[in-house]
This record gives C-alpha cells, sequence and structure tokens, in this order.
C-alpha cells in the first residue's frame, strides 16, 4: 500500500494555459508510479494536483498566475439564484423538452442544438413572449414570416395625417380611474399571494416581508439540494431521461471499457470544438494518459464503490453527452476535469455537473461523515474563467504559506491587489508539517528495498559513490513540498 513517486527539479519556464504568456509559469512536479488515496488526500491539502500520473505544484510566488486550491463545504452548500436556475431549465427541458433562454448566449446555443436536430432544415426557435430578441437571430419556417427587411407598410405612415395632438384644456388628465383597485408593485402582489398560500394551508406565524406579521404553525423548510437535481426524480412521463452513472476508471471497469470509445469520441468533440485543439493531439493515447491513467491504489475501505478514480457519466435518452472525471478521497470528492457535447452547451453542464457532485458529496458523507468537501481545482483570481468557482459558497481558499483555509470572501481583496497574497494574515500561524530538521527519516526506495535516506547515503558511500550528498537539497526539497508526514510515509524512488 505504499506511494511510490520519483521527483523533478522545478521546471523551466513554460507557457501558462490561462495569460498564454510563454515563459512565465513555473511548477515543481514527481511521477507517481503508484499512490494510496491517503497521501493524495493530504498532498492535495498542500497545493498538489494531479493530471494523469503527474502531479505537480505551481511555484506560487514565482507563476504569472498563482493558482489557489479551493474547496467547497458541501454539507454547508447554499445553492444562489443563477444555480437554481440552471436546474430549472435542465427540468423543464426533461420535462417536457422546452428550453428559456436567459440571454443572447443562451440563445444561440439552444439555435445550434434545434438546427442539429433538424438536420440542417430551417425551424422556429419558441421563445416566450416576454423574452427580448433581434428578428435577425431568429430562423423561419414557410409557415410563419417575419420581416427581415423594412416593407412598404413601414413607410405609409408618412403620407397619412398624422395623430392629433390632445388640447390641454379640454382633454383633461384625472389620472386613475377611481373605480379600479389602485396599482400594485409586483413584488407586493407575490407577497400577498405567498401570504394568502401560507393562511390557506393553516400556517400562523412570522411572514417575512413588510406586511404585517402573521403567526405561524411551522416554519417552511428549505428544499434540500436533491430536489433541485430532476436527474434525482425525474417522472415516468418526462419527454427526456437523464441518468448518472458512476463508472470506475482506473482500474477500468467493465461499464467503463463498454462506454470507452464513446467517451473518448466525445472528449475530441469537445475538445477541437470548444478549446479549438487539433484533432491529432486528442487522441485514445492521449486521453488515456491525461484523464483515465490514475496512480490512485482504491483499497478495500471507503464507501460502498471504494475510494480512486472515477467517470461521472451523464447519459441523455441513451447518448452519452458529459462526463465528470472525479476522484473520491478520504475527506472528499475532487474534481478533476469536465467535458460535455457542445451540442448541449445549452444546458449548462458546466454548473449542472458542479451541484450534482455536491449533491453527490452529501449523501456520501451520510454514511461516511469524513467526505464532507467537494474541490473544485484551482481557483485564479486574474482568470474569470478560473474565477467563478469562488461563487459555490461556502468555499476556502487554501493559504499558500501556513496551508490553513480560508473564506474566499476574506482573500478577494487581498488578490485583487497582486496575484500572490498569504491569505492567513495571522503571522504567528506556520506550515508545521513543512519544518524538515532531518532528512534522515525520509522513506526512500532503493534497489527494490524500502529505506530510510540516512542509510540510503551509507550504502551509496560504502559503493564508493560520493555524489550522494549532493542529492541532500533535491530530497529536502521535496519534504518540504510534500509535507514531512507524506515524506516519511511515501517511498522516494532512488536509482
Amino acid at each position: 500500500e505504499y506511494s511510490i513517486v520519483e521527483f523533478f527539479d522545478e521546471n523551466d519556464g513554460y507557457k501558462c494555459g490561462y495569460c498564454k504568456s510563454k515563459t512565465s509559469a513555473f511548477s515543481q512536479g514527481m511521477w507517481a508510479h503508484c499512490m494510496n488515496t491517503e497521501d493524495y488526500q493530504a498532498l492535495i491539502d498542500r497545493g498538489w494536483r494531479r493530471s494523469g500520473s503527474y502531479c505537480y505544484k505551481p511555484t506560487m510566488h514565482k507563476t504569472c498566475c498563482p493558482q489557489y486550491t479551493i474547496r467547497c463545504d458541501a454539507n454547508a452548500f447554499k445553492i444562489s439564484k443563477s444555480k437554481k436556475k440552471v436546474a430549472k431549465r435542465m427540468r423543464q427541458f426533461l420535462l417536457n423538452g422546452d428550453f428559456t433562454p436567459t440571454g443572447q448566449e443562451d440563445l444561440d446555443k439552444w439555435k445550434l442544438h434545434c438546427d442539429k436536430n433538424n438536420n440542417g432544415e430551417t425551424s422556429i426557435y419558441q421563445v416566450p413572449a416576454n423574452q427580448s430578441i433581434k428578428v435577425g437571430d431568429v430562423s423561419t419556417s414557410n409557415t410563419e414570416t417575419l420581416p427581415s427587411e423594412p416593407t412598404s407598410s413601414q413607410f405609409t405612415c408618412a403620407t397619412q395625417e398624422l395623430p392629433k395632438e390632445p388640447n390641454i384644456d379640454t382633454d383633461l388628465v384625472v389620472g386613475a380611474d377611481p373605480s379600479k383597485p389602485p396599482c400594485k408593485k409586483a413584488k407586493q402582489i407575490r407577497l400577498e399571494r405567498r401570504k394568502n398560500k401560507l393562511l390557506q394551508q393553516g400556517m400562523v406565524g412570522s411572514f417575512p416581508g413588510k406586511n404585517p406579521k402573521v403567526k405561524c404553525k411551522q416554519q417552511q423548510q428549505a428544499k434540500s439540494l436533491n430536489e433541485f437535481l430532476p436527474h434525482l426524480d425525474s417522472p415516468v412521463d418526462a419527454k427526456h431521461g437523464l441518468e448518472v452513472r458512476l463508472v470506475r476508471s482506473s482500474p477500468p471497469s467493465v461499464e467503463f471499457e463498454s462506454s470507452k470509445v464513446e467517451s473518448h469520441n466525445l472528449y475530441t468533440k469537445y475538445q477541437t470544438t470548444i478549446h479549438k485543439d487539433k484533432r491529432e493531439d486528442c487522441n485514445m493515447k492521449q486521453w488515456m494518459r491525461f484523464l483515465v491513467d490514475s496512480p490512485l491504489n482504491p483499497g478495500t475501505e471507503g464507501p460502498a464503490h471504494g475510494y480512486g478514480s472515477y467517470h461521472n457519466q451523464y447519459w441523455l435518452d441513451g447518448k452519452l453527452v458529459a462526463v465528470g472525471v472525479v476522484d473520491i478521497l478520504p475527506s472528499c470528492v475532487s474534481s478533476v476535469y469536465l467535458y460535455y457535447d457542445p451540442d448541449y452547451g445549452f444546458l449548462s453542464f458546466g454548473s449542472y455537473s458542479a451541484i450534482s457532485e455536491i449533491s453527490f458529496v452529501q449523501r456520501l458523507s451520510i454514511t461516511h461523515p469524513n467526505i464532507k468537501y467537494y474541490y473544485l481545482g484551482f481557483y485564479i483570481q486574474s482568470c474569470p474563467k478560473m474565477r467563478y468557482k469562488g461563487a459555490y459558497h461556502p468555499s476556502y481558499l487554501l493559504c499558500p504559506e501556513s496551508y490553513e483555509w480560508v473564506p474566499v470572501e476574506k482573500c478577494e481583496a487581498a488578490l485583487k491587489e497582486k496575484p500572490y497574497a498569504r491569505l492567513n494574515v495571522l503571522n504567528d500561524a506556520v506550515d508545521n508539517d513543512g519544518i524538515v530538521t532531518s532528512l534522515n527519516t525520509v522513506r526512500c526506495l532503493y534497489k527494490h528495498t524500502i529505506i530510510l535516506y540516512g542509510k540510503y547515503k551509507m550504502h551509496r558511500n560504502r559503493e564508493g559513490n560520493r555524489t550522494a550528498e549532493n542529492e541532500d537539497p533535491r530530497v529536502r526539497e521535496y519534504a518540504q513540498l510534500v509535507g514531512r508526514s507524506c515524506a516519511e510515509r511515501m517511498l522516494l524512488y532512488r536509482s
């Protein structure tokens, strides 16, 4: 059950995937030949992440776009209005196949989906009456026409007699019709409607709002997160069916193998469409190395599925439309990557999969209370595409110096001033696990033998190899980065 790793020196500057600078990104890395989930949990709590079997840690004070580990307390998660809208749109689509765009971007995605489902034929996009769109944005059929250019009827008003201006003396404006009830604001109407509903249900309690207080028998219970997710309670007569399957990817399960080709094709479509990658760069080998291979040893403990690496597959009417790559660890579910079918971009699978995985953590915590966090990867204040992760409340960022968790709200001001900052403002907080007083207790693997670093050097000296002394700086850096606890448990490969 030992973790076996090879540690590498810090990389030279390489191209940043966020700001696109050519030589301004820096990180340290190590290759994990195998790793137990306890050690990997400790590593991600020190700012490490994995890509396949390669583990890396950004050099925070040096890299151009510092990447802070972010996690959400799943059991305390409060779904925001925007995320409720995502779940509502998914429910609306599953129940009756309809979709209500909330902006031009949503409308464009919905139009693209309709075009592809109609095999390129023109179609009518059903948009609510209160939806503001441009006429030029709507395709039409032969049965319904919308003018794309001005018609002659639009110019007839120039030859017609203009309306008569009102006579101030005779056409007196007397205001609202006194015989009709006074107008009310929409908010007031909603409050009164809710008040009447509570009274009909026999509730007598404190009613929110500016209206007089009404006494309630009981407080209304807030909806659980599961109630917002339509795939968990989809009715039988729904027009579409969404099924989420958790399949083990390493070692591969039968379910994973049966969907392997389809999953890789989906990944290729996503990368070439969304990220504009070349198709030859998305081959099966690259996909396997990036999102399938994993050093994590499942072990025998943990939830029913077991710890380790999985693919969370989203099947819509029997078609694979999204895949969330996750690791289930002793304290969390860690999100690795997500790819989805761009034809279904209007369903916002990025947000929907996140709240779905938070719900998954909540369900796991019932039987395994230690699993209570959802790790969203890295948070980058200077990158809008990565800053959205702070919207999942409550979320915390990992301080790169004390390795303690700090609420996102308390970090934003410091990170706006400069990309790198000590997030824990308490100066006396130190990284105790990063204090390495002796290298003799670092555990190594040398010639298929588990040996402490101090004895390893003695062996090398006896063999007449005096270069062992020169390894001290690298081994010390390794122990400080992974932490003393991991350095004394994991096996550092020496050749």
